[in-house]
């Protein structure tokens, strides 16, 4: 990876490419961004059709107490894995468990949870701040191109090529159930199994997607893209498709007004899809009138 950025930073230099390219953390954050798009924005329409909005709110909770417990118990700060990845498949697992046994509206359940993990997350993160600068953690709650890491990208990968063949195998499955539980029963689809497995699913894609978008700004990045995309679909495949390219360009134009005018990533990838919901919503009205 030293010689790939050495070569952009030799173009950069050159004028053949931006100037902005001859700083590696940018092309990390824009690898990043390469690989959250597909990842994010395919999920995107799912969260929408299951009404899980809410509870990927409660997982970016979840995910700075998991970050918190990991330091606490001597992980590094910046690769704090174990416990970020730990508490979130613990937490998702057992909301989805209780949503299943209880009566309670499933909103009102996943406020229980968040509730749960942003109390403990507060009390851990004292702790934390004792041992460590508080500006540290800031990445993490915010997003930030300058902790994006070699591991991180390769964590990333990972999960998104795992993540990805899964949906692919599972996708009509995922679909019917989300659209229709009951006609999805009938056709023999595994009702809860498929929950359990779209939850695991979307727990580690915003694990991974942390570095980049922060804890408390990741339910935009797997709401909004679906949104917009919504104004502009016609059709499940196209649906699909305007997800994952709303998640790329917010992603991209993100990027560049972060690293342009020093503000939080995931703060920047958010305005950028805001703005995106409402061009394409002004768009799709427009195409109304005139059908």
């Amino acid at each position: 990876m030293i010689d790939f950025y050495a070569w952009l930073a030799g173009l950069a230099a050159r004028g053949a490419i931006p100037q902005v390219f001859q700083y590696a953390f940018f092309v990390r954050g824009l690898l990043s961004v390469l690989l959250l798009a597909p990842l994010l924005g395919g999920l995107s329409h799912l969260v929408v059709a299951r009404r899980l909005a809410f509870f990927s709110s409660a997982l970016g909770q979840a995910a700075l107490t998991g970050l918190t417990i990991g330091i606490v118990l001597g992980e590094p700060i910046n690769s704090a894995y174990v416990g970020i990845f730990s508490f979130c498949f613990i937490s998702a697992l057992a909301m989805v468990w209780v949503k299943r046994r209880a009566s309670l509206p499933s909103d009102t359940l996943v406020g229980v949870f968040l509730s749960l993990t942003l109390g403990l997350g507060i009390c851990l993160l004292v702790a934390v701040t004792k041992r460590f600068n508080i500006h540290q953690v800031e990445a993490v709650m915010f997003g930030s191109l300058l902790t994006v890491t070699d591991l991180d990208l390769m964590v990333l990968l990972v999960a998104g090529v795992a993540v990805g063949l899964v949906l692919a195998f599972r996708y009509n499955a995922l679909l019917l159930d989300s659209l229709d539980p009951a006609l999805a029963g009938v056709s023999g689809v595994r009702t809860a199994f498929i929950e359990y497995l779209f939850v695991v699913l979307l727990t580690a894609a915003i694990v991974v997607s942390l570095k980049i978008i922060g804890a408390f700004l990741v339910e935009a990045m797997v709401v909004v893209p679906a949104a917009a995309a919504r104004n502009l679909a016609r059709g499940t495949r196209s649906y699909l498709l305007w997800s994952v390219l709303t998640a790329f360009i917010a992603g991209v134009a993100g990027l560049f007004i972060s690293s342009r005018f020093l503000v939080p990533t995931g703060g920047a990838v958010v305005l950028a899809l805001s703005l995106l919901f409402f061009v394409t919503l002004a768009f799709g009205g427009l195409r109304k009138r005139f059908a």
